[in-house]
């Protein structure tokens, strides 16, 4: 026998008018983002609440080589 399953797209809390919140799979942690204002949303249990863009990691530092430039042969 069939089950029916009834499912509620989650909407934003920063309009007058609530929009469906889109997922944004560049960013980590599963946030959802409102398409009017841009509100970022991250999941809290059955609900998603409104939150700041995460830190992001920079770019990777390049390996720091010594040199000893007190030798002659680099004069």
């Amino acid at each position: 026998m069939g089950t029916t399953i009834t499912l509620i797209a989650p909407v934003c809390t920063c309009c007058a008018d609530p929009s469906p919140l889109l997922p944004r799979d560049d960013l980590p942690g599963g946030l959802a983002v409102c398409g009017e204002t841009g509100q970022l949303y991250r999941p809290s249990g059955t609900e998603y609440l409104p939150t700041e863009l995460p830190a992001l990691p920079g770019p990777p530092q390049p390996e720091s080589v010594r040199i000893d430039l007190s030798q002659a042969g680099y004069a």
